[in-house]
């Protein structure tokens, strides 16, 4: 039997998020002189706590809980010198199935978010770059020795020149991509991301990104799955939808019930967990209607937890919570 593991690559943000609470309303807290062009705002938090976070951070996190067989995961990025002293090293190194192969940057610090919430969930949000900035100089063509045992990678929410730079990488490596353009979906140029279109198995993004994606670009669904195989619809709490296109051209819409937590703590990441769920059962062969259903179940670990990396759970929690949902387990899953 082959010794030689499927490979999957993981792209996007790795950066500490850092949640704190303000007792006052902001409302209170805020002074705005409009045709000064003053403001003024004094903010003490009552409580911070750390969490591990990113785009990709969060996906390599549920891939590494999930474990699947003969799956190698290889996460890839930029960090700064505290990423090692802050602990996310260990917390995301101790997956035996998680190549971690970042570019530490000891000049700079790990990209961070700054969140803080009043008592009516207003937010004040703060977001560093930092060592994330460097993704755009990387070159995956440089890393990467063996592109034929990689089966798909997934190009997430970043810079939009890092993005870029990845799917024209990716293209020239072979490697499959999803793309998740995410929140800066309006910041890529049009051309720029029709081109990246070109280059995409598997597009992805919740409905209103989706619809940034179509007005940017100014394609149609269906001009879209013209150069896309599949297009995936993240839709909250009303589940999500697959569209893809038979070798005939007909238009297949599937719409994929949520699947329901045991609570709601959280929704940090759940989408992150979404997207390890696909990634999973694409590399056990599912097909990609499966390997969606599977990405809701994930999803809905994920948000029974503060916080996009604590939440715990095993393959017999995800096979009942999968029958529980959608009345079958399928077999690639019931094998593992």
């Amino acid at each position: 039997m082959s010794s030689i593991k499927k490979k999957i690559i993981v792209l996007g943000s790795i950066a500490f998020d850092y949640i704190m609470g303000f007792a006052e309303n902001f409302v209170n807290a805020v002074s705005i002189d409009h045709e000064k062009g003053e403001y003024q705002s004094t903010v003490t938090a009552d409580s911070r706590i750390q969490y591990f976070g990113g785009t990709a951070g969060n996906i390599a996190y549920n891939l590494g809980i999930l474990n699947a067989k003969d799956t190698e995961i290889h996460l890839l990025g930029s960090v700064g010198k505290d990423f090692d002293g802050l602990g996310y090293k260990d917390h995301i190194g101790r997956f035996e199935n998680i190549n971690l192969g970042v570019d530490v940057h000891d000049d700079l610090f790990t990209a961070a978010c700054y969140i803080v919430n009043d008592p009516k969930s207003n937010q004040m949000i703060i977001f560093h770059g930092g060592a994330l900035d460097k993704c755009k100089d990387i070159d995956l063509r440089d890393k990467i020795k063996d592109p034929e045992n990689y089966i798909h990678a997934i190009n997430s929410t970043q810079s939009v020149d890092a993005m870029a730079n990845f799917s024209e990488q990716l293209f020239d490596l072979k490697i499959p991509q999803i793309f998740d353009p995410g929140q800066v979906t309006p910041l890529f140029p049009k051309e720029l991301l029709i081109d990246i279109l070109k280059k995409t198995e598997i597009l992805i993004g919740n409905k209103y990104e989706f619809e940034q994606v179509i007005n940017k670009t100014e394609l149609t669904e269906e001009q879209i799955l013209k150069r896309v195989k599949a297009i995936i619809k993240t839709k909250g709490a009303e589940g999500s939808e697959l569209l893809y296109k038979d070798d005939k051209e007909k238009l297949y819409r599937v719409n994929i019930p949520i699947c329901v937590p045991e609570k709601v703590i959280d929704t940090t990441g759940a989408g992150d967990g979404y997207r390890a769920g696909i990634l999973t059962g694409l590399s056990l062969d599912m097909t990609l209607l499966d390997s969606c259903r599977l990405g809701s179940v994930i999803g809905s670990f994920v948000v029974e937890t503060s916080g996009a990396q604590t939440q715990r759970y095993y393959l017999e929690d995800v096979r009942k919570r999968f029958m529980q949902n959608y009345k079958y387990i399928p077999q690639e899953l019931e094998g593992l």
